[in-house]
């Protein structure tokens, strides 16, 4: 099967700028950037073997930044009054760290502005391709994802997997899509641990696959209509995959 102008549109806009991150231990996150927040967080520990704080804008603005240690912090932020808040936080600390934004706010710490269709997506590839620094068997095998060559066929054949009549359930690894899932799809979107499901689409990867089936075979005993859907991709680049996904979902839905 051809690969459908749509799919080839959208991945053709996947170009992930090169990125700068200083030694950080604690990583915040604004609504709409958990994405690249989370991609980050769980590649610097995978990689790293050290561990990171992932921390929410006001979890970081109310009950850390007090105690933020001397090393910096990797900001992922788009919106103004959530930045607004934070600016107010670290002109006062005088906390150090980059910010990381779609936007194009002024903010008092080093700034990397970035713009353009699938920002958040192409972010959080940017930070894969800065994790790929850390010398492992997995980081090899993260860089060679990176090369998009091989994604149009990978991606043509999953969204044949997916119904789109039915609303989606995501498993835990994919859940830094959902925000991005929401926008995209105009359809519910529920994490795995909610109720009071509807027809679905049950999403999951091969680490988190009995969890996902558990959910569907609930679903089922439920006399609800369920179409399993798994991405069989490393774990790091599944939650990316499914926003790249839900772009070219939104574009068809837009033509029809």
């Amino acid at each position: 099967m051809s690969l459908p102008e749509d799919s080839s549109s959208v991945i053709g806009l996947l170009r992930p700028p090169k990125i700068s991150l200083p030694t950080f231990s604690t990583i915040v996150y604004g609504y709409g950037m958990e994405l690249p927040a989370f991609t980050l967080a769980r590649g610097y520990v995978a990689f790293s073997g050290e561990p990171v704080k992932l921390l929410g804008v006001y979890d970081f603005t109310f009950l850390d930044s007090p105690y933020t240690e001397d090393s910096e912090v990797v900001f992922f932020v788009n919106d103004e009054a959530e930045l607004k808040d934070l600016e107010n936080v670290v002109k006062t600390l005088g906390i150090r760290g980059t910010l990381l934004t779609c936007g194009g706010k002024k903010f008092p710490l080093r700034t990397q502005v970035f713009e353009g269709d699938l920002c958040e997506v192409n972010l959080a590839l940017s930070t894969l391709s800065w994790l790929t620094k850390f010398s492992s068997p997995r980081s090899k095998h993260i860089s060679e994802e990176l090369d998009t060559s091989d994604l149009k066929d990978w991606i043509s054949s999953k969204l044949q997997d997916v119904d789109p009549s039915l609303d989606l359930v995501i498993s835990p690894v994919l859940l830094p899509s959902i925000t991005l899932l929401k926008q995209n799809l105009g359809k519910k979107v529920k994490p795995f641990y909610e109720k009071d499901f509807s027809d679905s689409n049950v999403v999951y990867t091969g680490v988190d696959s009995l969890i996902g089936k558990r959910v569907a075979y609930q679903l089922r005993n439920q006399g609800k209509r369920v179409k399993e859907v798994l991405l069989d991709t490393d774990p790091l680049t599944a939650p990316i995959y499914l926003s790249i996904m839900s772009y070219i979902f939104k574009i068809r839905t837009k033509g029809s």
